[in-house]
């Protein structure tokens, strides 16, 4: 019987990082953090991205279109910089990330397990952070994306991981996923544990949607615990996996 490793999947903000990593990235934006720009260019990105913002707060657009323009207004600013905006600011980005999880993220980093980093953060600069961090597979909210494809998230978010898990032969891997957001319930229901950072009020809400998952509360872990807590976990998945392999192969014998 083969023994199936499980896949670490992380969302990024209030996950991997402490903040939310949107409202720094449109500062970074405003503030002159793309470089390279004239000084008449970059009064321009400025004035846009604050008219973006108020536009948003007087609800005169929703979040799905603040952030394609966003997305729009990152590309204009750091076209031909080789990446260097996305670096940098992936640099301050990754001062912010929560320390308990660093034995987590340490595991893929060092190639002792497979992990995806998963969110609805713009590409434009998720996947940079994410492979500073040390997760090369990165997931997020992609560039220049067709009128219809919404953001990575919700069941969007879902089925985008499992056609990867598919293309990469790693489906059928059980999942241990790290989250805070209710949003991801789509997700969830499809991992074998939920390892959980955000409120309590939350934790409560997703137990009850989700009642096939087994969740752990890692808000008060520290590093130390964490990485007790994950090894604990990625024996109970493994042998979970290979119970369901059993089942299934003496549902076959007497079929």
């Amino acid at each position: 019987m083969q023994r199936v490793e499980p896949i670490l999947v992380f969302d990024l903000d209030g996950t991997v990082l402490r903040i939310n990593s949107f409202p720094v990235w449109v500062a970074f934006l405003a503030l002159g953090g793309p470089r390279g720009l004239s000084m008449g260019q970059q009064l321009k990105v400025t004035a846009l991205a604050a008219r973006l913002v108020m536009l948003r707060k007087l609800g005169r657009i929703n979040h799905t279109v603040l952030m394609r323009r966003t997305q729009e207004l990152w590309q204009f600013a750091t076209a031909g910089d080789g990446g260097a905006a996305a670096q940098l600011l992936a640099k301050l980005l990754s001062r912010t990330t929560r320390r308990n999880l660093d034995p987590a993220v340490k595991l893929v980093s060092e190639g002792v397990l497979d992990g995806v980093l998963a969110t609805a953060a713009a590409e434009d600069y998720a996947v940079a952070l994410g492979q500073r961090l040390g997760i090369q597979n990165v997931l997020a909210t992609r560039t220049g994306r067709a009128m219809d494809e919404p953001e990575n998230t919700g069941v969007h978010k879902r089925d985008r991981l499992q056609a990867w898990l598919d293309a990469r032969g790693w489906s059928g891997r059980p999942l241990i996923f790290f989250n805070d957001h209710l949003a991801d319930l789509p997700l969830m229901r499809e991992c074998s544990i939920v390892c959980w950072v955000g409120s309590r009020r939350a934790l409560k809400q997703a137990q009850r949607e989700v009642t096939n998952v087994r969740f752990v509360d890692c808000r008060k872990m520290n590093a130390r615990e964490v990485r007790a807590t994950i090894a604990h976990l990625y024996q109970s998945a493994s042998v979970a996996r290979m119970q369901d392999q059993a089942t299934g192969s003496r549902a076959n014998t007497f079929a």
